[in-house]
Order: structure tokens, then C-alpha cells, then sequence
């Protein structure tokens, strides 16, 4: 329709409107009434001095036109231009005299109840149609924005968004720093001028584990967490997790980015780390991207928490197996943590885990048969007596120091020591024999972990932030296995007691098993971020690391060898994040490490894409990722050949020395998460993990190089290619998971199936496939929490797993089928996957309560594992008293635990 008509003699203006769009035919006429009548027409609001105006007449023809389009028209030829303000009035200015002035924002985003920086969180600039989101270190940069006036909105999942003015100062840098309330109330998403919070997108990937999680959850087990996740397989008790079908030593663990390669304590994966120093844990599962390194599962992340409340914060918590203390504070823009942890086994032995080990330490009589030279009948082996002594320490330090509003440190030391022993009397009657003998043994155990790290992040201009490290690790572990034996009356109890002083004395001095193996690493890393525009982000690093490793191993069937390697690796890569649109995104990026001792640079290609969408009431976000992974620092095992062993294997570490390539994967994955108000989620993972080449120990190898009988005692210097071969392998599979979430309740279902076959030498000495060691193919899982009255939380978690083969111990298939015929009665050692095990099923509950009295806040938690105590079978060994049906012999996990951890904080 016609808006508005004007006609001045000769000239004339009519300006029509169509759907937001405008139609405008100007025959000479004067320039001051065409702009008042677009203006009026249009609804907007324009300023400029008369005189800029005055006398100047103009032509201009548009149809079906935005305004800004129809401005530039009317003053094209005039000498005049114009920009538009924070407010949205359009101001016409003389272009050769007055540009337009622009400026930059540069600012940080934190918590405002701690000071910790808060990453990723999103920031608008509400009037001027853009935004960003912060990095890891909270920092972020707009650029090129008009000067003025500016409405800023800062968001966060978990915290309040704040809505500021800001004014933009031209040509030169304006820093904010903005603080957020953490809130728990549940609020739809903000949506600004089109711009939405963080992608769902982004949430796929990886899990995560906040601090409340970690230490409220699970009292304190970080094992029992993480096992919570799917894709995650815990099926040994002491030290081992498998991500996503990988074995134990295919994934890394990360400490504030200081590598932790034995994370063991009292043989609790992860607890090695105290509770309340670890603020957030994150797992990187297949498809991870080339920024976070290389290895052939996954990695996981820890982060110290510095999110302190005030000035000052103390915390003291007591569970069954240690006591722990912290101290945090802040003051103006620098934050520190200290936290210490230590057994209590002097004080208390906690039942649950003093049985596990007894369990663990238990006679195999097959082996000890083997090492007497006669078949024991099992009424006739009987421990009398067994001792075992136990202590850990852990100690973190990390504090961070916001120079300025551009530049901030991080430091982080980390030391873990743990320390193991199990003595051991053992009466034992050979078969058919009347006399009785007495049989010692001792293992002890020693790990140390070792880590320090310096990180400064530097904020260079408007698109750029430099982050610098240097970081160290040391990490060392030793094994001794001693036993002695003799005999004496049965029926005589003084000389039994003699025998047992006699042997003791001669413990120190009988032949057995002394390993010890260290590995340390040494590296200094650059990072840049740099954001070409809103839709291209990059981000390089260098990586210039140093590892050297040690190690001198051997047992009663393999003579000892040792190795000895340093060498330096460095490493760059470069990775960029395209969007395309606001739900679309694309994250190519390769990695290159140089190997100078196969003179050999070796290339990483990866790729992610990333897609968010909206069904009705659901958002939908899907991840596709691919590449290629290898891994430079290979972790080992030498499995315990001892009648007794607590720890089943030795681990040690090593890069590669130029004689066997580094192994390598290839990863597929595919991930759908759906969500409804953040109340249901359904999250849905499907992976594939090609492993062509992978590196294993060389049992048969071993045994023909290096047997026992060869007369020099020495260790025997060897390279890599001597006791490492090739192999190869496959993992697949799927995990299904169903989350409700209110602010009172919570409950998640999940399953998970993985399909894990490596290549085993078979007692010829012939590569053949089989399932993995570690493999539970089905894993069904329900966990559940609900607020009572009285400040009580009742929760409670059941899994199932069932499918697992190899069902006797690792000795049995690493050794005793290489050392003679692979048949032992009626088990075939060359098919492990015969052998099954019965299923797994538990029931753990827990009750806690929370309370403030003054200013301390206390938690008191009662959890009980196992609840039904089930009799779970892990591995068997065999009774030969009968050569031709010989008996097998269960080795249980321990049954029900009552677990009571108090904590108190200031």
C-alpha cells in the first residue's frame, strides 16, 4: 500500500511498504524531505545536523528494499554517509570528515562466588547482533564494534545471567570482567537476537564430573564414579579401566595436563587422588580431537578445584581407607589449594578391601605345585597366618594468579606415593604323601607418582590468546617376590615355630622375583587461539617433550632383561572450528609427530562435525568424528608368576626405540543426544575402532630367549623388538542411556555392549583371534537419587555384566601353555574363550545428610556395597591334585562393605 506521498513542484517522493521491505521512487527532490518522509514511513530513527542537508536535492529509484539499502541510495553522490548506533538510530555523518569509529571488548568471565574462571560460557552484545564464547581460562574478544553504548548478556549453564552497559572507547581496548551468582534454578535457554547459549553440540564427545558429583556421589571412590559412565569397563578391582573397548594403558590420565601413568592407591583406580582436590573430571572418549594429544582410546582429565568460596576454605573428610584435609583461599585476583590425604590401615583395616586383598594373595596350588614338584591336595593347603601392610599419601598443590585483566599463571605440583605388602604362611601336604611342609612368601609393592606444571595464558589483541607451558612427570614403581619353604613334624607345634623363625630369617636371601621400572617426561608446550571471524576459529601448538624410561624385569620362568631409552619427541598440530551456521559446524585437524630415531614424521588427520537442531519441544545434537590415532608412549605388562600375587601384572612404560614402529588406530563414532527442557535426555553412542597395528610383550619370545637355566644371572640388555611384538585387534560397539532430572530426583538407564577381539600367540606361536581379556560385552546399569525431608538423600545404584571369557588367571595363558602342553586336564589354554564366567550383578545404596551448624557445613554418608552380598567370581585357578579332572578354584570379589565417610567444612 502507499505509506506516504510528498510532491514539491517538479519533484516528487513516494515511499510504499511490502512486508517489511519499502518501495521508494525520489524525482529531484529535496534531500532533508526525502529522509523525513523515509523516516516516517519506515519507523526509524535518523539524526544529522541540518547544515549537512541543506540545499541538496536527489534522484533515487528501489523496489521491495531494506531500509539501509534505500539510505545508502538517497545518499549516494551527496558526500555523505552514515552508521547505525548501540541504540539502532541511524546517523548521517559526512564520510570524508567523520568515519565511522570502531572499538574492541575484551573481558573475562567468572564465578562469582569463588573467582574461578567459568569456560565456555556466552557472551552477546545484545543491541549489535554478536557474540562469542569464552576459552578454557574464561577469556574472551569481540572486535570491530561501533563506539558507544552497548547491552552486554553473559550466560552459564548453573548461574544466573547478568544483563550490563558496556561503553566501547574507539580505537583503543575496553576490558570487563564480568562475575556470575551460581543459582540452582532450572530455566528455559536464553534467546537474544537469535543467538542461543552454548551448542547442545558441544556437550558430545565427552563426560563430565563436577565436583559435587565426585565428592558426594561415590564417597570418595573416583573408581566408582567414572564406572557410572557408559563405554567405561571396570572389571578388575585393583588398577585397571578400559574406555571404550581399549585396554588399560591405551588411554592417558591428565592432572591439570601433567600425565599420571600409575594413578594406583591401595589398588583403587583414580584414588590415588584425594577427593577434595579434584574439582572436575573429564573423559574424552573415540573421535577426540588433535589439541588433546595422541593416544589409541581416550584420555582423562582431572582438575584441581580452585573454586574457593570466600577468603578462606577448610575442609576435613574420614572415610574407611584414609583421612583428608584441605585448605583453600583467595585473595584479590589469585587462588591457591593445598590438600593431603593418608591411609589409616595403621588405625583401621577396612574389612570390605582387607578381604579383597586376602582374596587376591590367595595360594594358587597349580603354581605352587609346579614350584614343590608335587601335587597338593586342597585339604591340605591351608594359610594360617597372613599380615598385610598398607600405606598411601597423596599431596596436591595449585594456585592461579590473574596478573593483570590480560595475563594469568597456574601452577600445579602433585605427588602420590603408595606402598603395599602381604607376608604370607602356608601349610601345605603334598598328594599322597603323610608328611606336612611349611611354605613362605612376602610381595611388596612401591608406586610413585611425581608431577609438576607451569601454564601462562597471555590475551594478544582482539582475536588472539598465547597460552605457554612446562610441565614434568616422574613416575616409578618396584615389585619383590620372595618365598621360602621347608618341613617339620606335623604333630610337633616347637618346631613348626622354629621352622617359621628359621625360614623368615632366610626370607631376605631366597630366590624369587626383584622388578623396578621408571619412566620420566619432560615438555614444553605452546598454544595459540586465534579467531579470524565469528565463524572461523584456529587454534596451533608445539610440543617439545623429552621421555626416558628404565626398567629390569624378570621372574622364575623368563631371566632378567632391561631396557633403557631416552628420546625426544616433538609434536605440532593445527586445528580450526568452521561454522557454517549457527547449527553447524565442521572441526578438521591433523597432528604431526617427529620420531628421530625411525627419522620418521608420523600424521594424525582428523575430523568432527557437529549439528544442532529443533523438534518441536526437543533439541537434537549429533557428532560425527573420525581419524587417525597413534600413541608414542606405549604401556606394558609383565604378568606375576608367584603362588601368591596381589597385584596380578607389573606395569612399565616405553617410547619406542626405532626397532618396532608406534601403534595406531583408526576411530569411527557417531553420537545423538535429545533433550527435552533439560529434563529427559536420551543420549545414543556408536563407535569403531580399527587397530591395525598394535604392541604387546612377547611371552614365547621371552621364554626361549631368556629361560631360567641360562648361567649369567645378569640382566640382559635388550631392544624392544627382543620382547615386544606386533598384534592387532578391533573394538565396536553401542551405548543407550535414559536421564530424568528434576532438582529433587534423578535417575539414569543405560546399556552398554562392546565387542573387543585382540590377536593372542597361541602356544605354537601363531597370532589368533580372540576376545579380550577385559571384555564384558553387556552391561546394564540403573543409578537413582532422591531428596527426603530432614535433608536426607537416599541413592542407589544396580549393574549388571555378564559375557566375559579367560576365566582363569593371566599367568595360566601368559605362561604355563608356552611352558608345556596348552591342555591341563580338560582346558585347552590355546581357547580362552571356552573358559566363560558366570555374570555379575550388585546392588549398592546409600543415605546422606547435609547440614550447616554456624558456619560449618557438615555431610555425613553411609553407603553399602554389594548389598545382597553376592559371591561375584572374577578368575579361578586349578586344585591337580586329579591330573585328570582337576578341580577349579573361584576367587571372589568382596562381598558386602559398609562404608560411613564423614566430612566437615569451614
Amino acid at each position: 500500500m502507499i505509506a506516504g506521498s510528498l510532491l514539491f513542484g517538479s519533484a516528487g517522493i513516494t515511499v510504499a511498504q511490502e512486508g517489511g521491505r519499502f518501495t521508494l521512487v525520489v524525482r529531484d527532490a529535496p534531500l532533508q524531505a526525502a529522509l523525513e518522509t523515509l523516516a516516517r514511513t519506515a519507523r526509524i530513527n535518523l539524526v544529522y545536523p541540518t547544515e549537512l542537508v541543506r540545499g541538496q536535492t536527489v534522484s533515487c529509484a528501489l523496489r521491495e528494499a531494506p531500509v539501509e539499502q534505500l539510505l545508502r541510495c538517497l545518499l549516494a553522490g551527496t558526500g555523505l554517509d552514515f552508521v547505525r548506533s548501540s541504540s539502532g538510530a541511524y546517523v548521517i555523518l559526512a564520510a570524508r570528515e567523520l568515519p565511522p569509529r570502531l572499538g574492541l571488548l575484551t573481558g573475562q568471565v567468572v564465578d562469582g562466588t569463588t573467582g574461578a574462571p567459568l569456560p565456555f560460557a556466552h557472551v552477546l552484545l545484545a543491541d549489535a547482533g554478536t557474540g562469542t564464547v569464552t576459552n578454557e581460562a574464561g577469556l574472551f574478544t569481540l572486535s570491530g564494534l561501533l563506539a558507544g553504548p552497548h547491552r552486554l548478556v553473559v550466560s552459564y549453564v548453573g548461574y544466573r545471567p547478568r544483563v550490563d552497559s558496556v561503553r566501547i572507547e574507539p580505537g583503543r581496548p575496553v576490558h570487563v570482567r564480568i562475575a556470575l551468582e551460581p543459582t540452582l534454578l532450572e530455566a528455559p535457554p536464553i534467546v537474544i537476537d537469535g543467538l542461543t547459549r552454548r551448542p547442545l553440540s558441544a556437550d558430545l564427545g565427552q563426560e563430565d564430573l563436577n565436583a559435587g558429583q565426585l565428592q558426594h556421589d561415590a564417597a570418595g571412590d573416583l573408581l566408582q564414579m567414572i564406572g557410572r559412565l557408559p563405554g567405561i569397563q571396570v572389571p578388575h578391582p585393583l588398577a585397571e579401566l578400559h574406555l571404550q573397548g581399549g585396554d588399560s594403558g591405551e588411554h592417558l590420565t591428565l592432572l591439570d595436563g601433567m600425565p599420571v601413568r600409575n594413578p594406583v592407591s591401595l589398588g583403587r583406580y583414580l584414588s590415588a587422588f584425594s577427593p577434595l582436590a579434584i574439582g572436575r573430571l573429564t573423559v574424552h572418549r573415540a573421535g577426540y580431537g588433535v589439541a588433546l594429544g595422541s593416544q589409541l582410546a581416550g584420555l582423562i582429565e582431572l582438575e584441581h578445584d580452585l573454586s574457593v568460596p570466600g577468603p578462606l576454605d577448610l575442609g576435613v573428610r574420614v572415610d574407611p581407607l584414609a583421612a583428608n584435609a584441605r585448605i583453600r583461599g583467595r585473595y584479590q585476583n589469585a587462588a591457591a589449594l593445598v590438600a593431603v590425604r593418608r591411609s589409616i590401615w595403621g588405625l583401621y583395616q577396612e574389612p570390605g578391601l582387607r578381604m579383597l586383598l586376602r582374596q587376591w594373595n590367595s595360594m594358587d596350588p597349580f603354581m605352587a605345585a609346579r614350584w614343590l614338584g608335587e601335587a597338593i591336595t586342597r585339604e591340605g593347603l591351608q594359610a594360617y597366618h597372613w599380615e598385610p601392610r598398607a600405606a598411601f599419601s597423596d599431596l596436591h598443590a595449585a594456585g592461579r594468579m590473574q596478573i593483570d585483566p590480560f595475563q594469568t599463571l597456574h601452577v600445579t605440583l602433585y605427588q602420590g606415593t603408595n606402598r603395599l605388602e602381604a607376608d604370607q604362611q602356608t601349610r601345605y601336604a603334598a598328594a599322597h604323601a603323610d608328611s606336612a611342609r611349611l611354605i613362605l612368601t612376602q610381595d611388596t609393592y612401591r608406586w610413585l607418582n611425581q608431577a609438576f606444571r607451569f601454564r601462562y595464558d597471555r590475551l594478544l589483541g582482539a582475536r588472539a590468546l598465547l597460552s605457554l607451558g612446562l610441565r614434568g612427570s616422574w613416575h616409578a614403581s618396584t615389585y619383590r617376590y620372595r618365598a621360602r619353604e621347608g618341613s617339620a613334624p606335623s604333630d610337633d607345634p616347637v618346631a613348626w615355630e622354629a621352622l617359621e623363625v628359621r625360614l623368615r630369617a632366610a626370607l631376605d636371601d631366597a630366590p624369587g622375583t626383584s622388578e623396578r621400572n621408571a619412566i620420566r617426561e619432560l615438555a614444553l608446550a605452546t598454544t595459540l587461539h586465534y579467531s579470524l571471524s565469528s565463524r572461523w576459529q584456529l587454534e596451533g601448538g608445539v610440543l617439545l617433550e623429552q621421555v626416558q624410561a628404565h626398567f629390569r624385569l624378570g621372574n622364575v620362568l623368563v631371566a632378567p632383561f632391561r631396557h633403557r631409552i631416552t628420546v625426544w619427541q616433538p609434536a605440532a598440530y593445527l586445528t580450526a572450528t568452521w561454522r557454517l551456521k549457527e547449527s553447524l559446524s565442521v572441526e578438521p585437524g591433523i597432528r604431526l609427530t617427529w620420531l628421530p630415531a625411525r627419522a620418521t614424521v608420523y600424521a594424525e588427520p582428523r575430523l568432527t562435525m557437529r549439528r544442532d537442531a529443533q523438534l518441536g519441544p526437543f533439541s537434537v545434537a549429533m557428532r560425527l568424528s573420525g581419524g587417525l590415532y597413534r600413541q608414542f608412549v606405549n604401556q606394558f605388562e609383565l604378568t606375576s608368576v608367584g603362588a601368591t600375587a596381589i597385584v596380578p601384572s607389573v606395569l612399565f612404560w616405553l617410547p619406542s626405540d626405532g626397532t618396532v614402529a608406534p601403534s595406531w588406530a583408526y576411530h569411527l563414532t557417531g553420537e545423538l543426544l535429545l533433550t527435552q527442557k533439560d529434563v529427559w535426555r536420551i543420549d545414543a553412542v556408536l563407535y569403531h575402532k580399527g587397530q591395525p597395528h598394535l604392541l604387546i610383550v612377547d611371552y614365547p619370545g621371552l621364554l626361549v630367549r631368556l629361560p631360567v637355566s641360562r648361567p649369567n644371572s645378569r640382566a640382559l640388555p635388550l631392544k624392544q623388538r627382543a620382547f615386544l611384538r606386533h598384534t592387532q585387534g578391533m573394538a565396536r560397539g553401542l551405548s543407550l542411556r535414559l536421564r530424568y532430572q528434576r532438582t529433587r530426583e534423578r535417575i539414569a538407564l543405560s546399556y552398554s555392549y562392546d565387542r573387543t577381539w585382540r590377536a593372542y600367540p597361541d602356544s605354537r606361536g601363531t597370532l589368533r583371534r580372540h576376545p579380550a581379556p577385559w571384555n564384558e560385552p553387556h552391561r546394564l546399569r540403573l543409578d537413582f537419587s532422591f531428596h527426603l525431608p530432614a535433608s536426607l538423600i537416599f541413592s542407589g545404584s544396580w549393574q549388571a555384566s555378564w559375557g566375559r571369557r579367560w576365566a582363569f588367571r593371566r599367568l595360566y595363558y601368559d605362561y604355563l601353555r608356552y611352558t608345556g602342553s596348552p591342555l591341563i586336564g580338560g582346558y585347552n589354554l590355546d581357547q580362552p574363550e571356552r573358559h566363560r564366567l558366570p555374570g555379575r550383578y550388585r546392588l549398592d545404596l546409600g543415605l546422606s545428610w547435609r547440614g550447616r551448624f554456624r558456619r560449618a557445613l557438615f555431610q555425613v554418608q553411609l553407603l553399602v556395597r554389594n548389598v545382597l552380598d553376592r559371591r561375584e567370581v572374577y578368575d579361578r585357578s586349578l586344585m591337580m591334585a586329579d591330573p585328570v579332572a582337576p578341580e577349579p578354584i573361584d576367587r571372589y570379589l568382596p562381598g558386602r562393605q559398609w562404608l560411613l565417610t564423614m566430612q566437615v567444612g569451614y
